[in-house]
């Protein structure tokens, strides 16, 4: 009666594991094959006849053995199980997928769960394996990680200027209007500084529209070098560039300005076999609660530039209230 029960016993237990959609190895401490379900044979093409009793390392030369041995070891001394989502390796056995991807190799992705089988005395005697087929999982996850990269370029798109880097002109002016809109609320100072590079149009004509694009960038990186975290760069046209330098008061915002003039004096440009040395002039207008809008303060900010050119370049200027 006993073995009778026991040959039920198995027979549903086959049934069982035959049955599910996942792959089921059983290994014992040696790797030697001891279960191995229909998911298996159908997807690796080995039959369960041809796969219990071999060495796994036997059978699928490919795996990662050193790996799979770490695995095992661990399963034998914490006795709790482990999960490899594909996120973190993307397949364990190479098993073709009919569905069209691209991914590594082209193989089915894989969950992967490590179960150890404990005997009465509580010592690990098995281990189970099983594979769960991830790929359509991970061919909608790629579609939406595609998704996500193509709004982050459009957002680049939409507020970077593409030669330089930093904020166009339609994003740093709706930066300012917010600035200016927070600080009529809640009475914050900040200062606005425009600046534009000295005779720029002689060094198109001098050394070509490809050096000046050149002086463009390296001019901007230097001053998003020398700007905090919360101040906030913008190409406003051509070679005309502001700064909005939150809670900075003129006095401050004119020490600033100053010193990226002086970096920027400092500054020798490469481009081809020229060498190129650049200036900027400098406007800065700090907000005040009788200005009517961003657009005044603009304003202001561009008479202070041109009162640095008319003054001879190279120099800042603070906008004086008439």
């Amino acid at each position: 009666m006993e073995t009778i029960t026991q040959d039920i016993g198995e027979y549903f237990s086959k049934s069982i594991v035959d049955s599910l959609s996942v792959g089921v190895v059983v290994l014992d401490l040696t790797c030697r094959v001891v279960v191995w379900n229909s998911f298996m044979s159908k997807h690796s093409g080995v039959s369960r006849e041809d796969a219990v009793g071999k060495d796994l390392f036997d059978i699928f030369p490919y795996l990662s053995r050193n790996w799979l041995e770490m695995k095992f070891q661990s399963l034998q001394i914490l006795k709790s199980y482990s999960f490899v989502s594909w996120k973190q390796r993307p397949y364990l056995f190479k098993f073709q997928h009919n569905r069209q991807i691209t991914g590594e190799a082209g193989y089915m992705y894989q969950d992967c769960t490590f179960i150890p089988i404990l005997d009465t005395d509580g010592r690990t005697a098995l281990i189970c394996m099983t594979i769960q087929d991830m790929t359509e999982t991970a061919e909608s996850q790629k579609i939406v990680d595609e998704v996500i990269d193509a709004n982050k370029a459009l957002k680049l798109m939409t507020n970077y200027d593409a030669m330089t880097c930093v904020y166009n002109r339609g994003y740093i002016e709706k930066h300012l209007e917010q600035e200016f809109n927070k600080s009529k609320r809640y009475g914050n100072v900040f200062s606005l500084i425009m600046f534009d590079l000295d005779h720029f149009k002689k060094v198109n004509d001098t050394y070509g529209h490809l050096a000046g694009d050149e002086v463009l960038k390296r001019v901007s990186k230097k001053v998003c070098g020398m700007l905090r975290n919360t101040d906030s760069l913008g190409r406003y046209g051509g070679e005309e560039f502001i700064i909005i330098s939150t809670e900075t008061n003129e006095e401050n915002a004119v020490l600033l300005a100053d010193r990226i003039r002086d970096a920027v004096g400092l500054m020798t440009i490469t481009s081809g076999d020229c060498q190129i040395n650049a200036t900027i002039s400098m406007g800065v207008a700090e907000y005040r609660k009788d200005l009517k809008d961003y657009l005044q303060m603009l304003h202001e900010a561009d008479i202070a530039l041109y009162n640095s050119k008319k003054q001879g370049r190279n120099r800042v200027t603070k906008y004086t209230p008439i």
